[in-house]
């Protein structure tokens, strides 16, 4: 994204420490969710009815998991150039305006076809609670029959002190917890996009000295691993940009290693810069932070491509619905379909968020009627 005070999606969001109601059919509920979460809405989590400090032993793994449910067995069918999501191609999107199963049935009935991926997010109050203390963000996919692609960041919220202690295995234990609670509620052999848009201005776990932020990221991968070896690994960055005061300016200078890393991913919305042309779609993604350009790096060191949120903005710099957008995307994922793992529409209804929503009908929506009619025609087909 362009180096401008608005050129962060999270520039778009409220302002940090401001509290959040989410209404779910359990209740009314309140959580106090700063500028970088509010666009995710994780609801409140339900009553602890496990113990936090006694994980059971890991027991899952791929032989484990129902085939429907399975990253590794769906991520290895065949995909053929030329459609998407085809046969096999994992296509989804996040809970909206809930992290649950139902959200997403919701969105996927709208657009004419199952999903196959499901985006989450874990509570990050609190190490514990963004590990052994996560439990809803499996309880309220629980009925999904797909892939789950869990956002789990690196240290809570206002924990960026917390890096170097990470970098020291000083937190090995709660990523083994993290790993175990996984197993636990079945759901080992799925996606963890682990310190996601680490590039992000914003970002609670921004790569501001890349050492130390590789070192954390090895420490939780280890230690997840340890106690679920059925878990994928997304590393992902965010779009367009990366500010020189991360990873020196380039996100791919805070790459952990292929050993580390199962999926490349990117999250990639229309905005600062938007792409009112098909020309500029292809600069954009061509130049280095694009699309395009994540997507060679990815394919140069053997990994398959993810898109892990994608959306219009028509909140941002374009002012507007860009249909063209959807289509362009489309016939992006389906020339590189045979190395794309799985993409996940990100659809907001937030107050001062990316308003991308395509079939929400409330009144604090942004309508985007023409991206929504262009993207049942090709991902609903």
């Amino acid at each position: 994204m362009a180096s401008q005070p608005a050129s962060s999606r999270r520039s778009l969001w409220i302002a940090t420490g401001t509290v959040v109601v989410a209404l779910l059919g359990l209740g009314a509920a309140t959580a106090v969710q700063t500028k970088a979460e509010t666009s995710h809405m994780a609801p409140p989590p339900p009553p602890v009815t496990r113990s936090a400090s006694a994980p059971p032993a890991p027991t899952g793994g791929p032989a484990t998991t129902p085939p429907e449910r399975s990253a590794h067995t769906l991520l290895a069918q065949p995909r053929a150039a030329g459609a998407w999501p085809g046969p096999n191609g994992l296509s989804g999107v996040n809970g909206d305006p809930v992290l649950d199963a139902a959200s997403v049935a919701q969105f996927c009935a709208e657009r004419g076809r199952a999903c196959r991926v499901a985006q989450t997010y874990t509570d990050r109050t609190s190490y514990e609670t963004m590990t052994s203390g996560t439990g809803w963000t499996f309880e309220y996919f629980e009925d999904f029959d797909g892939v789950l692609v869990i956002s789990q960041g690196l240290v809570p919220i206002g924990g960026e002190a917390a890096l170097p202690a990470c970098a020291r295995g000083e937190f090995d234990q709660s990523w083994r917890n993290f790993g175990n609670l996984m197993v636990q509620y079945g759901r080992g052999d799925s996606i963890v996009r682990l310190g996601w848009e680490f590039n992000e201005r914003t970002s609670q776990w921004g790569g501001r000295d890349p050492q130390t932020w590789i070192a954390c990221y090895r420490h939780a991968a280890d230690n997840i691993r340890a106690t679920n070896p059925a878990v994928v690994f997304d590393w992902t960055i965010n779009a367009h940009s990366t500010p020189q005061h991360l990873c020196g300016g380039l996100s791919t200078n805070c790459y952990p290693g292929d050993e580390y890393v199962d999926i490349v991913g990117i999250d990639n919305y229309d905005h600062y810069p938007w792409s009112p042309t098909k020309a500029d779609f292809d600069r954009i993604a061509a130049r280095p932070e694009g699309l395009t350009w994540l997507y060679e790096f990815a394919l140069r060191h053997g990994k398959p491509f993810a898109v892990g949120e994608w959306g219009v903005v028509p909140t941002g710099d374009a002012g507007r619905d860009n249909p063209q957008f959807i289509r362009w995307m489309h016939e992006w994922f389906a020339a590189r379909a045979p190395h794309l793992a799985y993409e996940a529409y990100f659809s907001n209804c937030d107050t001062g968020g990316v308003q991308s929503s395509l079939f929400r009908v409330d009144a604090r929506c942004v309508r985007n009627p023409g991206s929504a009619d262009v993207y049942r025609g090709l991902f609903g087909a």
